[in-house]
């Protein structure tokens, strides 16, 4: 993101009527948002985070005071399990100067957690200086529920999920790694793996694909089917 007719040096400071507009444009949004200095440390949390974390009142990052923290102070609000990799992405995005995206579970008030998935766009002026980070957290709390149990009753009745397209499959879900003994952290085969040759190339499948011209550009893109073992 581009934003031009700045004074870089004015926009860099946090009391010019930029950062003030921001705030307020920030507060507005239905979404948890929030700003961090070119160093990547976090300064402003849009009203709504900052209620969720239970921040005090007079909280700095209310304000979008700097405080001097470290960028990676805020992790302390993550769970455990998700700091690794979002210290990693952030530490990606800082070394690159470019937009990232990760997922997460952020520590409510009362204690229990919910999952988000937080995007970060750098803002910068015409002459390509960095003048701060802007992002959002939308909460997947409900799409990460669901992706559980439909994981979980494939899991007992034994079927999987896939997506397929003229490119072939865009999809499998960690079931169907399972029945075909393949490693879930991989990408879905090609169609030569379960078609090819020596393929056990599942009936349910096959069928499936067999139904519809897959080379054709004008069928639907995607498909998603179950099968069983």
């Amino acid at each position: 993101m581009v934003v031009t007719g700045l004074d870089v040096n004015r926009a860099l400071d946090q009391h010019s009527p930029l950062w003030v507009q921001l705030q307020a444009t920030l507060n507005f949004l239905p979404a948890h948002a929030w700003y961090a200095l070119p160093n990547g440390a976090l300064t402003f949390l849009h009203a709504r985070i900052a209620d969720y974390l239970a921040l005090p009142k007079d909280h700095p990052q209310r304000f979008g005071t700097d405080t001097g923290a470290d960028w990676d102070s805020n992790l302390a609000f993550l769970h455990p399990d998700d700091c690794e990799e979002t210290r990693r992405v952030r530490s990606e995005c800082l070394r690159t100067g470019c937009a990232g995206q990760v997922s997460f579970r952020v520590r409510s008030a009362e204690g229990g957690y919910r999952w988000f998935v937080s995007c970060s766009e750098p803002v910068r002026a015409a002459d390509g200086t960095l003048l701060y980070w802007i992002g959002v957290n939308l909460d997947i709390e409900e799409l990460k529920k669901a992706e559980f149990y439909l994981a979980e009753g494939q899991r007992l009745a034994h079927t999987g999920s896939w997506a397929f397209s003229p490119a072939g499959f865009e999809y499998w879900s960690s079931e169907l790694f399972q029945i075909h003994g393949l490693d879930p952290r991989g990408k879905a085969p090609n169609k030569g793996r379960v078609f090819g040759p020596g393929a056990s190339g599942r009936s349910g499948i096959r069928r499936a694909t067999d139904s519809r011209d897959v080379n054709d550009p004008s069928s639907i893109r995607l498909h998603e089917a179950n099968c069983a073992a």
